[in-house]
């Protein structure tokens, strides 16, 4: 059966899949809708054969780059059409960022996806967008449908935008913060359809959209019979792709997993040898499979944004086996500085779960997105019983450069107890990966794993580390004495 994970107001469905698609075969009456009835139910990623993650990343002085979004099998057109936008996206909030001073934090675009549907005649691809430029953020979320041959807009799901506008304005008419003048026929304001698990469509607002950013996620279900007039006869697939999908059990409320230190071979003492940590961020990715390859029996430490480990759990469980750590790269690669403590609470403990689910344990070390972190973000780490890892050597692997280049960087700013960052994101980090191991066994290194570098020195929950050469940097954010 179907198991359901919850969180913050949406619901996973891990589906059972077949060549043709996922398979949906619960019976429609078996389990109880949500009592929310704007709480969306999404396919697992994970149930879907042979998707991939891709992730567009850039770092500046003054701005953080991190969309990533879906290719599903069969449905190329509308993972053409996602990477266009985003790209799009990207462009214009450079373009706009350019002109300013540099900030801390810095501004920064944010894109992560779920699965509407996935099957041969309808998929769908909920995108959620975030904002940051200098005091909070803007969250939006849009979301676009594929019917076989072409890439469906929301606002398509209906045969009168017009009719749609009044029924959400009805329905909206009893609160008082909404700005009811501001629900108009448009499409960019109806730009995320979907529906819950019976059939009701579930219209979505930006942040500010239709009032003040305070309200938080403004949505309003219109019941499955009120909706049958307003629905095309795509909407009506796609209500019936989403529809098929069912809960079996209400999800289960638990703590995230503790970390537990991990168990530290000793094949090699570091006090004594030429140690290094190759330390790789940002995946699972669709080179991954190629690193670990590249790899080899080479022991490793890789540092896993929770979005991506969900859709990809035979990588993790092939990272476990082949002997390499997993750690933590938070739920959706923002800047956790940026966010309130239940964020970042919440950015880590999902990751911490996933993983664990996939691996057996949760991790003990995190590494924060962009590197970024303050008392808070450290302070959380701790309670969660994570160590927070940065690096000393940047392999400068994320952009354009050759394995040679990267081979280059990462070999002339290695001293013995240095921890290197690199990337899961391009072609180029798997081909340079022989290069560095040679060059570095040339010279007499050993390679193992970030808590291996510090050997009888445990590390511990809340610490930051920038490499075993400089020991531990501070503790919950403040420095070390």
């Amino acid at each position: 059966m179907p198991v359901l994970r919850f969180t913050g107001g949406i619901a996973t469905l891990a589906a059972a899949c077949c060549a043709c698609g996922v398979a949906f075969n619960s019976p429609a009456d078996e389990v109880p809708p949500p009592s929310e009835p704007t709480m969306l139910t999404f396919v697992d990623p994970a149930a879907v054969p042979g998707l991939q993650v891709q992730t567009i990343y850039k770092e500046t002085g003054k701005t953080n780059v991190h969309l990533t979004y879906p290719q599903i099998p069969g449905a190329t057109p509308l993972s053409d059409r996602i990477r266009a936008d985003l790209v799009a996206e990207a462009k214009a909030f450079n373009q706009k960022t350019a002109k300013g001073k540099a900030t801390l934090p810095k501004s920064e675009i944010n894109v992560e996806w779920q699965l509407t549907a996935v099957s041969p005649k309808v998929s769908g691809v909920r995108l959620r967008t975030g904002l940051f430029e200098g005091s909070s953020w803007v969250n939006s979320t849009r979301t676009l449908w594929y019917d076989g041959a072409r890439v469906v807009t929301s606002d398509l799901l209906v045969k009168n935008l017009d009719a749609l506008a009044r029924v959400v304005g009805a329905r909206l008419a009893g609160d008082a913060d909404v700005d009811h003048a501001a629900i108009k026929p448009d499409r960019a304001l109806f730009d995320s359809l979907d529906f819950n698990s019976r059939g009701d469509l579930v219209v979505e607002f930006d942040d500010y959209e239709i009032g003040p950013g305070a309200l938080g996620r403004v949505a309003t279900a219109i019941p499955k019979q009120d909706a049958a007039p307003l629905l095309s006869d795509f909407g009506r697939s796609a209500q019936r792709a989403v529809e098929s999908a069912r809960p079996t059990t209400p999800p289960e409320l638990r703590d995230p997993p503790e970390a537990t230190a991990p168990a530290v071979p000793g094949k090699v003492d570091c006090r004594v040898a030429r140690c290094v940590a190759l330390t790789f961020d940002e995946g699972p990715g669709p080179y991954t499979d190629r690193i670990l390859t590249a790899l080899g029996t080479t022991r490793a430490t890789f540092f896993l944004t929770g979005t991506s480990a969900a859709a990809r759990p035979d990588l993790l469980r092939r990272m476990a086996r082949d002997g390499h750590l997993v750690g933590n790269h938070g739920w959706s690669h923002r800047d956790l500085t940026t966010l309130p403590d239940n964020r970042i609470y919440e950015q880590l403990s999902r990751t911490q779960d996933v993983i664990a689910q996939s691996t057996g344990s949760p991790p003990s070390l995190m590494r924060p997105p962009y590197g970024a972190t303050n008392h808070d973000v450290a302070k959380i780490a701790g309670e969660l019983k994570l160590s927070v890892v940065k690096w000393d050597v940047d392999g400068g692997d994320e952009g354009d450069a050759t394995a040679q280049e990267i081979c280059k960087r990462v070999t002339s700013g290695v001293k013995p107890g240095s921890i290197v960052l690199l990337h899961d994101l391009g072609p180029a980090t798997p081909e340079a990966i022989p290069l560095i191991l040679k060059a570095l066994e040339d010279r007499g290194y050993s390679f193992v794993t970030v808590p291996e570098l510090y050997g009888t020195r445990p590390m511990q929950p809340g610490v930051t580390y920038e490499s075993a050469a400089d020991a531990a940097v501070s503790r919950y954010g403040r420095p070390l004495p």
